[in-house]
């Protein structure tokens, strides 16, 4: 007599081989050189440089202002909070990322007396775990 329970067994053992095959076809960020796009929190002695909010890279929200993404061409929607009379505003812009590289963002304000206010790479520092996983040094 056969058991009523072996082809749940065999079906759950397909299952499970699929989403693991499926799982390892995916990949995550880290499994090719990657980049970082986040907010830049130190201080500037130009006052005019302010922080902003990472919101989205290539329509995906961010996580905790920060957004690891493969390196290439992305659309990068940054906010600065309300302000002084002012309320917040929003800007996407390009960025081309390279690999094994952290892009810090920030604003610069026009000036003090408008809302007026672009979008800036403020700097860029190396992926040292990123460089060596993929002997990538510089």
């Amino acid at each position: 007599m056969e058991s009523p329970f072996l082809p749940r067994i065999a079906l759950a053992t397909i299952v499970a081989a699929l989403g693991a095959g499926c799982a390892s076809v995916a990949g995550g960020p880290y499994d090719e050189p990657w980049s970082v796009i986040q907010t830049d929190v130190a201080r500037s002695v130009d006052s005019h440089v302010i922080p902003v909010i990472v919101n989205r890279v290539d329509d995906r929200n961010t996580d905790r202002n920060m957004a690891v993404v493969a390196p290439g061409r992305h659309a990068v929607t940054v906010d600065v909070p309300p302000r002084k009379h002012f309320p917040a505003t929003q800007h996407t812009f390009e960025l081309t990322t390279e690999p094994c590289t952290r892009y810090y963002v920030a604003a610069r304000l026009e000036n003090f007396a408008t809302a007026e206010w672009e979008p800036i790479v403020r700097s860029t520092a190396r992926i040292g775990e990123c460089e060596a996983k993929f002997a990538m040094a510089r």
